[in-house]
């Protein structure tokens, strides 16, 4: 009998990745779990996505506009998206349509990690917001260990999520007491972007070190009001070119 094929083999692999998923996110803690009863009804044709990330994908520094989540709504519907923001977590002004994200305030990456790919799978994301690892650097985690876990994390986004496309920025805060490894994961994140793509992933890496200094921050730490709109119109800007080069159901007029 003929061995299978090498995309025969692929696809019994990747079915055998989902199911391994689907499993785990059933073992999650209640807490953590994404619910059914949490998850809105998709958008028809909008473009899902999925803020991932620690605070600042919550939004401190800024509550009033839930970060860079408003402006960055704002950005997309002016430029024409039909945008359906996806995720477990629900927070943000009245002024928000849709404020869904996977933010855990405090997080490090590693602590993500584990749970990354039942979030995606739940979220079903199409394009991921994906910023992680600040916090991995202030409580004393080298750049080569936290660049290490933001690869297992795409590795994990991937799985759960074949076809979504990957914005993968760097520390945006100032962090003065980690300047040098901040420095260094900054130097390390575009050869871990490198490696997915030169396995067929869509992933770009942003290099968001100089976008705005400490005098734009809420505390020394978070992104002011400014800082985030700053934020907004660089996610906006790559999601926009992502979709220019990419054929996807039509969401942009």
């Amino acid at each position: 009998m003929p061995a299978p094929s090498a995309p025969t083999r692929r696809r019994v692999l990747t079915a055998l990745a989902v199911a391994l998923l689907v499993a785990a996110v059933a073992l999650l803690p209640g807490a953590d779990r994404p619910e059914e009863t949490e998850m809105p009804d998709p958008s028809p044709g909008a473009l899902r996505v999925m803020p991932l990330g620690a605070s600042s994908t919550v939004g401190v520094g800024s509550p009033a506009t839930a970060g860079y989540r408003l402006p960055l709504w704002e950005r997309l519907t002016a430029d024409g998206v039909a945008v359906d923001f996806v995720g477990s977590r629900s927070s943000g002004p009245d002024a928000l349509p849709d404020t869904d994200h996977e933010g855990r305030s405090g997080w490090t990456a590693a602590r993500m990690l584990p749970l990354t790919g039942g979030w995606v799978l739940a979220a079903d994301p199409d394009v991921v917001l994906l910023h992680a690892g600040t916090n991995d650097l202030l409580s004393g985690t080298s750049a080569q260990a936290t660049a290490a876990t933001l690869d297992r994390m795409l590795d994990r986004i991937f799985t759960a999520a074949p076809g979504t496309h990957v914005i993968m920025a760097g520390v945006w805060a100032p962090l003065p007491k980690q300047r040098t490894e901040r420095a260094r994961l900054a130097s390390l994140l575009p050869g871990v972007a490198e490696r997915h793509r030169a396995a067929g992933r869509s992933v770009e890496y942003a290099d968001v070190s100089g976008l705005f200094g400490s005098g734009r921050t809420a505390d020394g730490l978070h992104a002011g009001p400014d800082a985030y709109r700053t934020i907004a119109a660089m996610w906006a800007d790559r999601i926009g070119a992502w979709q220019d080069r990419t054929p996807v159901p039509s969401t942009r007029r």
